[in-house]
Parts: structure tokens; C-alpha cells; sequence
């Protein structure tokens, strides 16, 4: 039994270097826009609060990239794509993003499940039988708060953006 323990603490641990060594090629590829490297004013503009670094597609490629380094993109992934659906323009494109989602992100076991309470999961599945634009909401606050309160701080005291603010001194 302590044999495959250490076998699978191995793999993770060779996955976890491969996912760095991804992250750490996506990193050297973000750090400049079209008009050169991301300003002070930008970064600053980030640690102001989750809805300012979510305002900017710099900042979300930053963050998604830092999110992807920990293994927890999908809660990302997921408010993204709660954006989209909230902003969907037909019922057809609404009914259909629904079941996406909820096979995605929302269903147990599904490939990139959420981590929701089991109040919420089953209010948003329950919303979910007659989709509307808010359908979504009470999912998509839960893990808007879980993204704020905890890989948002965690992102702000991490290397990738220590390693941006020094770039700009």
C-alpha cells in the first residue's frame, strides 16, 4: 500500500512539474501586450480588488495562467463562462449554454466540477430546469467569492506578480 502512495505522490509530483514548466512558458508569453510590458498602472490597477483584475483580458490571462500553475482554473473557467450565459442573446443560445455548463462545471463528477455546497449545487440545478439569464447567480456568487477570498489574495502575493511589479520598477 505504501508503494502505490509513493508511486502516485511521484506522479503528482512529475505532473506538478510539467504544469509549472507549462505555466512558466505561458507566463514568459504574457508579460507583454501590443503596446509593450504591462504598465505599474495596470498592476496596480489589479490589486485593487477581483473585478478589476477581471475587467482587464491581460489580467484574466494572468490570473487564469497563475489559477492553471495551482490546479484550480476551472473556478475561472466557470465564472467566464457564468459572464457569457448571463449574457446570452436568445432562449436557443441560453438552453444551450445551460446544459453545457451544468455538464462542465455543475453535475458531480462532472470533467471540471465546481466546488459548490450541496445547497447551492442543487438550487442552480433545480434553476436550471427553466433556464433564465439568472439561472446561474447563486453558483456563480458562490465561487465568485470563493476566487476573492481565497486565489485572488493568493495570486496577489505570488511570484508571477511580484515578478510583474519588479519588471515595472
Amino acid at each position: 500500500m505504501s508503494f502505490c502512495f509513493f508511486f502516485l505522490a511521484l506522479d503528482h509530483s512529475a505532473t506538478e512539474r510539467r504544469s509549472r514548466l507549462h505555466f512558466m512558458r505561458q507566463w514568459s508569453q504574457v508579460g507583454h501586450n501590443k503596446k509593450g510590458r504591462i504598465s505599474r498602472d495596470m498592476l496596480e490597477t489589479w490589486a485593487e480588488s477581483l473585478n478589476a483584475l477581471l475587467a482587464s483580458q491581460i489580467g484574466v490571462s494572468v490570473f487564469g495562467a497563475f489559477l492553471r500553475s495551482e490546479f484550480s482554473e476551472e473556478n475561472l473557467q466557470f465564472y467566464l463562462a457564468c459572464e457569457q450565459y448571463r449574457h446570452s442573446s436568445n432562449n436557443f443560445s441560453l438552453q444551450r449554454r445551460a446544459k453545457n455548463i451544468c455538464a462542465t462545471y455543475i453535475q458531480p463528477g462532472a470533467p471540471r466540477e465546481v466546488n459548490l455546497d450541496s445547497k447551492t449545487r442543487d438550487l442552480t440545478l433545480q434553476l436550471l430546469q427553466a433556464p433564465s439569464h439568472t439561472s446561474l447567480l447563486p453558483a456563480q456568487k458562490r465561487i465568485y467569492s470563493l476566487l476573492d477570498n481565497d486565489c485572488y489574495l493568493r495570486f496577489l502575493q505570488s511570484n508571477i506578480y511580484s515578478s510583474l511589479l519588479k519588471e515595472t520598477e
